[in-house]
């Protein structure tokens, strides 16, 4: 098979996964995001990025757009996706907090070690397939690195950033509603660390290192976060925006699909040009150069939110499938590249097609059991199966 066809499947794939028991909703529903919907989506997400990254991790392997042709798409839109969970979570957050003012009591095993376990059993996982990598091909990692890969301050493979920067705005915000009442006062704050953490990112430059990298190296640290103050702006005012929603239908599902298209061209444009990469970090041209993709980025990011907010406010979406699928979003996302990367010669070997398969069934496999023993370690009985949203 070539990419084209499967570039077609896949999205047949992904379109019968939001379809199947989707319905129309009642016009007295006065909410249309929660937190169930919010994980059916991040599970559907997280099989996108599988799609995004497998896209990236080719690009590296020299095979470039031309020989991807329409595959090529979802290179664009791992964005969007990265950005929905931070809004989710920051969503998520407050609309706890709001109805338990003792939220941040136990905060600390029930969010923050939720990601801290499956990071570090993710992070050793990595660690243990670099260290056999050494052996293989005689690489070398000193020392001090391979201390600071084990306690997670150097991360052996960048795409467990994500899992770094929940766990910094889940202390935060553990350290901020600890000590503010006033929700509204505990979001102003929330933004100003997010400021901070773009800030950093925005100064702090690339890791050119195939092995090991600091944090906050690459515009992936920062480009997406200001999803999670918005996600908390949202469940804030949520009613207030729920009704403009439902009075201006029409005119926002136009309007928003339209700017997500004219959003759209413009960042190919931006990625085509490698914004990001333009030159010293410090130098006025490449400044203004990450200033104007981070500026496009955040609105791209805002006007796909604002569309699928708006979309469900009119079809609930939801399956066992996407249930399952959303409960290991988050593992899924850490150790995708683990099996893209590593069955590579099955690309080489059969195709794209059984490639594509293996890397799917593999990460999902291997992203079940570490979540099973994630719960294991936090004495959870939520199961796979159950139905329930951990």
């Amino acid at each position: 098979m070539n990419f084209t066809i499967i570039f077609y499947i896949s999205l047949a794939l992904l379109g019968a996964l939001l379809i199947i028991n989707a319905r129309k909703r009642s016009s007295d529903e006065k909410t249309f995001f929660d937190r169930i919907l919010s994980k059916e989506i991040q599970g559907f997400l997280a099989v996108f990025i599988i799609l995004h990254q497998t896209v990236v991790t080719l690009n590296n392997f020299y095979i470039g757009s031309d020989t991807m042709k329409e595959f090529y798409n979802y290179y664009f839109y791992g964005i969007l996706a990265v950005a929905f969970f931070f809004f989710c979570s920051g969503f998520g957050l407050i609309k706890r907090r709001m109805t338990d003012t003792d939220y941040t009591r136990g905060f600390m095993k029930r969010r923050i070690f939720t990601v801290l376990v499956p990071y570090f059993i993710c992070n050793y996982i990595y660690l243990t397939e670099a260290l056999l990598g050494n052996i293989r091909y005689g690489n070398h990692f000193t020392f001090t690195e391979v201390i600071c890969a084990f306690f997670g301050l150097f991360l052996v493979n960048n795409q467990m950033w994500f899992a770094v920067e929940i766990m910094i705005l889940y202390t935060a915000f553990w350290i901020i509603f600890g000590k503010v009442r006033k929700v509204k006062t505990g979001i102003l704050l929330m933004t100003v660390v997010v400021f901070v953490m773009v800030t950093i990112g925005f100064f702090s430059g690339h890791s050119f290192s195939l092995t090991m990298s600091y944090w906050f190296k690459g515009e992936w640290w920062y480009n997406t976060i200001f999803m999670f103050p918005v996600g908390m702006l949202y469940a804030y005012k949520e009613e207030r925006i729920n009704n403009i929603i439902r009075k201006a239908f029409t005119a926002i599902i136009l309007s928003s699909a339209a700017l997500f298209v004219l959003l759209d061209y413009t960042h190919r444009e931006l990625v085509d040009r490698m914004i990001y990469y333009t030159g010293d970090p410090f130098k006025p041209g490449a400044i203004m150069d990450r200033l104007t993709g981070l500026g496009e980025e955040t609105l791209f990011e805002l006007v796909f939110i604002i569309l699928v907010i708006t979309v469900v406010s009119r079809i609930r979406i939801g399956n066992p499938v996407l249930k399952f699928l959303g409960k290991i979003s988050l593992e899924t996302i850490m150790l995708n590249y683990l099996m893209i990367e590593n069955l590579f010669f099955v690309y080489k070997r059969y195709g794209i097609g059984i490639y594509f398969a293996a890397v799917i069934v593999s990460t999902i496999v291997i992203a079940s059991f570490v979540y099973l023993i994630k719960n294991m370690v936090l004495e959870r009985r939520s199961g796979l199966f159950d139905g329930e949203v951990s």
